[in-house]
């Protein structure tokens, strides 16, 4: 504080939206990027088993929303607009690389959206656990906190600890219901997004929030080659073990198309 004494208030350091998720050697100089945007609720180190045994030559960076991970101590909430605004500053900032785009629920739309931001600079995209177009979507039925905890709990993924903890489950919630509506308003005239990039989308025949049927729409959102594969299990199918391995070669193959 000022004062007597001459000191000065400082104003902390801004939080990245997109932080490096992982250190590599730093003899190792980055040839390809990997953008990580998470599902509603959650930050994109939950994703971390997916991207962890990548070569180390790929540079992963994920979206971290506000009322998460690094950034937990902010009031949950944002428009779209900022989320593509943090891709022009922050990674269109930083040395071209060629990138691929990967997000899971919410951050399928999110990462087709910036995939377009992104014009020469996408290789590839990897969406999963989304539906396309205008495939109505069970989260943006929810209004209310209940729906919200029932969307949690019918979804899987969420550790049983959250939900026995009733101030984390309330944080957990808004943050869930701010998300809900940014998946709104990205689904908004999504119809008409298009790519000219190979796609890759991922999803679960079991999935209780996508209907798996909807997967082959998203073959006309690019020009590009679409691949669907359809995993057994719930929303949350790509973090499975006996799946992994399988999304993460994906993940493989993405970054290395030219």
């Amino acid at each position: 504080m000022s004062g007597a004494y001459g000191s000065t208030a400082t104003t902390p350091p801004r939080v990245p939206w997109w932080p490096l998720l992982r250190l590599r050697e730093a003899a190792t100089a980055p040839r390809a990027r990997l953008l990580v945007f998470p599902h509603s609720g959650s930050g994109p180190n939950t994703l971390f088993p997916l991207f962890a045994p990548l070569p180390d030559h790929v540079e992963v960076l994920g979206l971290s929303l506000p009322g998460r991970e690094r950034r937990f101590g902010e009031p949950p909430g944002c428009r779209l607009d900022q989320v593509l605004d943090s891709v022009a500053d922050e990674v269109l900032g930083r040395d071209p690389l060629p990138t691929v785009v990967f997000g899971h629920s919410l951050g399928a739309l999110l990462a087709t959206r910036a995939a377009r931001l992104l014009g020469p600079h996408c290789r590839a995209a990897v969406v999963s656990g989304q539906a396309p177009g205008r495939t109505p979507r069970r989260a943006h039925g929810t209004t209310t906190e209940e729906d919200a905890v029932r969307l949690l709990r019918d979804g899987g993924g969420t550790a049983e600890w959250v939900l026995h903890d009733p101030e984390m489950l309330a944080h957990v919630t808004r943050v869930l219901r701010a998300d809900i509506e940014l998946s709104r308003e990205a689904a908004v005239g999504f119809e008409d997004v298009r790519l000219d990039v190979p796609l890759h989308v991922l999803g679960g025949t079991a999935d209780p929030l996508i209907p798996h049927a909807s997967l082959d729409g998203w073959a006309d959102h690019t020009t590009g080659a679409c691949q669907v594969l359809r995993f057994d299990g719930d929303h949350f199918f790509l973090l499975a073990d006996a799946h992994r391995p399988t999304v993460v070669d994906v993940l493989r193959r993405a970054l290395a198309e030219h």
